[in-house]
C-alpha cells in the first residue's frame, strides 16, 4: 500500500514571460508559495484548460493587461515545498501593451520592470529557473 501523505504532489504552472523592450515585469509575490519574492505573472491551469488560455487568464486576473501574441517558450520544474510540492512550469512569452496594475493586492504587492542585469535577489523558483536557462 501507498503512503499518500509521502507522495509529493505536482502542480502544472504557468509564468507570462512580458518584456517592454529590455526589461520583464515581475511581481513582488505575497501568496505562500514564494512570499516576498519576485516574479513573472502566472499561476495553475485548472483542470481541462489549456495552458494558454491560463496564461491569458492569469494574466488578466493579475495584471489587467491583455495578452496579445502568445507562444509556449518552454518548461521548467522544480519544488515549491522540497519533497512535497512540484511544480511543473510552461513559460508563456507575450506582448501584454498598457500598465499593469495590482489587480489581486492579496497576492502580489506591486508590479514593476527590471532590465537582466538589475533582476532582484530574491526570485520565486519557476521564474529564477527562466533566468537561469536563458
Amino acid at each position: 500500500m501507498i503512503d499518500d501523505m509521502n507522495v509529493p504532489v505536482t502542480v502544472l504552472g504557468v509564468g507570462v514571460v512580458v518584456r517592454n523592450g529590455d526589461a520583464w515585469l515581475l511581481g513582488l509575490r505575497k501568496s505562500t508559495w514564494g512570499r516576498d519574492t519576485w516574479a513573472f505573472p502566472g499561476g495553475k491551469v485548472d483542470p481541462g484548460e489549456d495552458p494558454l488560455a491560463a496564461a491569458a487568464r492569469e494574466l488578466r486576473e493579475e495584471t489587467g493587461l491583455e495578452l496579445i501574441e502568445a507562444y509556449a517558450a518552454g518548461w521548467a520544474s522544480g519544488w515549491l515545498e522540497a519533497g512535497r510540492v512540484r511544480h511543473v512550469t510552461l513559460f508563456v512569452e507575450a506582448a501584454a501593451p498598457g500598465m499593469p496594475v495590482v489587480a489581486e493586492p492579496d497576492k502580489c504587492a506591486r508590479w514593476a520592470w527590471f532590465t537582466r542585469n538589475a533582476l532582484p535577489a530574491e526570485l520565486f523558483e519557476p521564474t529564477r529557473l527562466y533566468f537561469e536557462t536563458r
